[in-house]
């Protein structure tokens, strides 16, 4: 459905929307003369309706409109609405309507049409100046034209921002900070085995200790330790027993040496005394065992008056 109404003043046909007649309550403004009327007075449907009779307003001397029968009709000043749109939108609406070249109201074959124009009217009395900040008014447009923008248009300037040199270039930074990052954080994770499989590396990492206060030592892989033999003798002297014990480490590099755990037991396979005994309870000159050899260590315990009838040597890691 096509609605349309004509000027009281002018005669001009206009096509009109319903929503905006709601709007405005069926007031409108007209295009050609600027003249305020209402539509609903006159509205009817293109498609199914001719336009209603118009006769134009009888004019009497010195162009004054003679009053009608419909009793007397209230218009807006012209200059005041102009006033209004100004404050409203920020320029006067009416230049946007220029009258429509077409035939006069003496030799029109048919209807005219132009734009219907919605106004409002508001008292004299209620227009109040607004200042703006000038210092706001970018940010205002900027933030503005930001939430109006589609989504593909802000898809399309992200995309665009990181395919800059500038961007590009921060992210190769970013790549090359954070490898290095990783790589320290693998080195510091590391470092006994670094350490241990890469000589050329002591002297980095022991200067990167001393900064970050870690330590280097020898790698501790149990598995690599094998007991090639051991033996539990009394001592030459006393009531004591001499503890031997043989370890190969089958590791390709140096390991630190394992802990001995010894248990004693009597005749009857009871629990009679258990240790566990460290590298130093041997008085071993080092801590380490080179890749694939063999270290053989000693030591001499006292069991008192209890008879030691068996023992079990293991080796572990504390």
């Amino acid at each position: 459905m096509s609605l349309a109404t004509r000027c009281t003043s002018c005669g001009t046909v206009f096509r009109v929307v319903q929503d905006q007649l709601k709007v405005s309550e069926g007031w409108v403004r007209c295009g050609r003369c600027d003249e305020v009327f209402n539509a609903l007075e006159g509205l009817f449907d293109l498609d199914r309706d001719s336009p209603p009779d118009w006769a134009e307003p009888a004019r009497g001397t010195g162009g004054a409109l003679q009053p009608t029968d419909d009793g007397p009709i209230e218009t807006t000043d012209p200059d005041l609405v102009d006033r209004i749109d100004e404050q409203i939108f920020g320029s006067p609406r009416r230049t946007g309507f220029g009258a429509l070249t077409g035939l006069g109201s003496g030799d029109r074959k048919g209807p005219d049409f132009a734009d219907a124009r919605f106004d409002t009217d508001v008292p004299a009395d209620a227009i109040e100046p607004v200042m703006l900040d000038p210092s706001t008014q970018g940010q205002d447009s900027e933030a503005h034209d930001g939430a109006e923008a589609p989504e593909f248009v802000r898809s399309a300037e992200r995309e665009a921002r990181w395919q800059s040199s500038s961007a590009r270039k921060m992210l190769r930074l970013m790549v090359v900070v954070l490898a290095l990052l990783l790589t320290g954080q693998a080195a510091n994770h590391f470092r006994d085995g670094m350490a241990a499989r890469l000589p050329g590396t002591v002297a980095t990492l022991q200067a990167w200790c001393r900064l970050s206060g870690c330590t280097i030592e020898p790698p501790r892989r149990i598995e690599d330790i094998v007991v090639e033999s051991t033996a539990l003798a009394k001592a030459s002297s006393g009531d004591g027993f001499r503890l031997s014990v043989t370890l190969r480490n089958r590791a390709t590099t140096v390991a630190a040496l394992p802990w001995i755990d010894l248990t004693l037991t009597d005749a009857n396979g009871q629990l009679v005394a258990r240790r566990a005994m460290s590298p130093q309870d041997f008085r071993s000159q080092t801590a380490t065992m080179p890749a694939g050899s063999e270290t053989s260590l000693q030591a001499t315990m006292s069991t008192g008056a209890v008879r030691i009838a068996g023992y079990t040597v293991e080796v572990f890691y504390p």
